[in-house]
């Protein structure tokens, strides 16, 4: 009974193995259990003999996976067994099981000696590690304790091994060992330095800050692969590797990010700030712009109206590729500089009693205005309490007197006697002017300044030339002077104080340059209107005398602006008159040699020919090409209250036969003033 009980304590010892599943276990016992006697006696010794060629493999071997499969052999292994010793108890008793050993029942022989778990056994470096022992069973004594000797240094890798003795009560010993390797398996932690992800700039110098690592095993190296280009803006990775003694690699990555947040820097080209002339054509001179990323383009924007006296700005832009802007200006200031040209006659011819004198005009890129010095009024008396006559301009250029200038108010150059008396005695009678008879003007001069917007100005000295009207006495109440006039139509009476027709107070004759379009200023006035009243000018066909128009040449018209602007539509040609000369010219047949011969010499040796060159007189008599018109100037009170003017519009020429600029020799500029007569109109809208 005894035996049997330390028998049946074997096989459960044998029993416990834990590395072998409920499944397999079956398959086994299933299997074990279709074995014949022998088959079980065959197959328990050949379990034995692997059971001790694994062990002694487990025991040589430091190799994790080479450790792992033999351990999951011998597991298997040992749970056969244990399968068959309960198999075999079964059948022929526990006699049999002790006959199928070499120890019998003597008193020699030792405990049987199981290691718990795995043998050999597996532990992380740096782990605890608790070992399972091992049983020990005597045959006679049954359970025998165990003694176990040897360490395992879990920080250091390497193989270690723990062993188990037994001995029973009769002395008898019996040893086991199981190895246990302590292995890494574990990479190093590597851990990033610093910023992660870290960002540098477009074209800096970027430092890396590296990596740390820390093993149980000790001491790591960490090597950083990967490069960051930072004059290329991306996304770049740094890898950082530390590997361990045992071969495990740990890692891990930083990325770094090249941005471009630097605007281009642009600059601005020229002058900065520039000037450039009223009504001048401004040619900017742009800007340029660098950037890290590359070439990037400037745009222009903002305008410059050189049409307009002012600070102007233009903004230089650039944009690269990343959307970063960079701006620069450049002020423009337009300015003006050059002063008013006057293009009005310095003199201007009036008839006395009126006060309307003209028009002031010059060119000037900007607003002009007009102001007018101290009236010299030349022989004028000023008799008496009456102040003499003063010229006044408007800020717009209408030149007029304060009051009408009275010829009769001259100082009295000629003295008249009366017939001599019975004695022979001549008397004194009246002083008079010489003017009645000589047509001698009455001169008014003063100095028009014409200011531009921008305070530039220039100067004209004028005159006006002021004219008899009626002879010696003009006056209406007690003169005796008349007028003569014609006049056609009848009539019409308008309900209002200001039913006055207009009255011209330019010339009717101008005389011009030929090959220029600009002529004058047509001018009339409505004495008595108020300022509200404004004329109008228009003009008829222009007769051209004797111009030719050869070819497909059409005559230059004569056009007015409504305000009175008189020009040319196309400058007129003084050479393209109707020729009305022939102009005879010499050329002689001649001889070798004979350069030193005219037609005014002996013609024996050669013949002289004369050829006729049709030509025109003017050109040394000074005649000029006329142009007329009617222009007609109405008033804003009803298109019936008008007045017409015939004009003359006299072309000079210049430069004489060739005055063209490519192959001609002639210039000359001059200045003319005329006098004309204007008919006055009505109609009769009733009758």
């Amino acid at each position: 009974m005894k035996n049997f009980y330390l028998v049946t304590l074997t096989l459960l010892s044998l029993g416990l193995i834990s590395d072998v599943t409920d499944v397999e276990m079956s398959n086994i016992d299933s299997r074990v259990g279709s074995m014949s006697i022998s088959e079980l006696q065959d197959r328990r010794s050949f379990l034995v003999r692997e059971e001790r060629s694994l062990m002694a493999t487990q025991s040589s071997t430091q190799n994790p996976s080479t450790i792992k499969s033999v351990g999951s052999r011998l597991a298997k292994v040992r749970a056969e067994l244990s399968s068959i010793q309960k198999a075999l108890l079964a059948v022929v008793g526990v006699a049999a099981i002790n006959a199928l050993t070499d120890d019998g029942y003597n008193d020699n022989v030792p405990p049987v000696m199981t290691v718990n778990g795995s043998n050999p056994a597996t532990v992380e470096l740096g782990s605890t590690y608790t070992d399972e022992g091992a049983i020990a069973i005597d045959a006679f004594h049954g359970s025998t304790s165990v003694s176990t000797s040897g360490s395992v240094n879990t920080g250091v890798v390497g193989s270690y091994v723990i062993s188990y003795t037994a001995t029973d009560k009769d002395g008898n010993t019996a040893t086991a060992s199981r190895t246990v390797n302590v292995v890494d398996t574990t990479m190093p932690e590597v851990t990033v330095t610093g910023d992660n992800p870290a960002t540098t700039e477009l074209g800096a110098t970027y430092t890396d800050a590296g990596a740390t690592a820390t093993d149980l095993s000790g001491a790591v190296e960490v090597v950083t692969s990967g490069t960051v280009d930072t004059d290329t803006v991306g996304e770049y990775v740094l890898t950082y590797t530390s590997t361990d003694a045992s071969g495990n690699a740990g890692t891990a990555t930083r990325t770094v990010n090249v941005v471009d947040t630097t605007e281009p820097e642009v600059t601005v080209t020229g002058d900065n700030p520039a000037t450039t002339e009223l009504g001048a054509t401004y040619t900017d001179a742009g800007a340029t712009a660098t950037d890290l990323s590359g070439e990037v383009e400037v745009v222009t924007s903002g305008t410059v109206d050189t049409d307009t006296v002012g600070e102007y700005t233009l903004t230089y832009t650039a944009t690269d590729a990343s959307e970063n802007s960079g701006t620069a200006t450049r002020t423009v200031n337009v300015t003006d500089t050059v002063a008013p040209v006057f293009t009005s006659s310095s003199t201007f011819v009036v008839d006395e009693n009126i006060t309307v004198v003209g028009n002031i005009t010059a060119t000037d890129k900007d607003t002009v205005t007009y102001t007018i010095g101290e009236t010299s009024s030349g022989g004028f008396s000023g008799t008496g309490q009456y102040v003499s006559p003063q010229l006044q301009v408007t800020a717009g250029g209408a030149l007029s007197f304060d009051k009408a200038p009275d010829y009769d108010l001259q100082i009295p150059d000629v003295q008249l006697y009366a017939d001599p008396d019975a004695f022979g005695t001549v008397t004194k009678t009246t002083a008079t002017l010489s003017g009645y008879t000589t047509g001698a003007t009455m001169d008014f001069t003063a100095t028009v300044t014409a200011t531009d917007a921008s305070g530039n100005d220039s100067t004209q000295d004028i005159t006006v030339q002021v004219r008899d009207v009626g002879g010696v006495d003009d006056d209406t109440g007690t003169g005796t002077g008349t007028g003569t006039g014609t006049g056609t139509g009848t009539a019409t009476t308008l309900d209002t104080p200001d039913n006055t027709f207009p009255v011209f107070t330019s010339s009717s004759t101008f005389v011009v340059d030929e090959n220029v379009t600009e002529v004058g200023n047509i001018t009339a006035v409505i004495a008595d209107a108020p300022p509200s009243v404004t004329i109008t000018y228009t003009i008829g066909e222009t007769s051209s005398g004797g111009f030719s128009g050869t070819g497909q040449y059409v005559p230059p018209q004569l056009q007015v602006t409504a305000g009175g602007a008189l020009s040319f539509d196309k400058a007129p040609d003084y050479d393209l008159q109707i020729p009305d000369a022939i102009d005879i010219q010499s050329s002689r047949n001649a001889f070798a040699n004979d350069s030193t011969l005219d037609c005014e010499s002996d013609q024996t040796n050669f013949t002289c020919t004369q050829t006729g060159i049709p030509t025109l007189d003017g050109y040394t008599t000074g005649t000029t090409m006329n142009f007329t018109a009617t222009v007609k100037a109405t008033s804003s009170l009803g298109e019936n209250i008008f007045t017409t003017q015939d004009i003359t519009v006299q072309v000079r020429d210049v430069g004489g036969v060739d005055d063209d600029t490519g192959t001609g020799t002639g210039t000359g500029t001059g200045t003319g003033t005329g006098t004309g007569t204007a008919t006055n109109t009505t109609v009769d809208s009733g009758n």
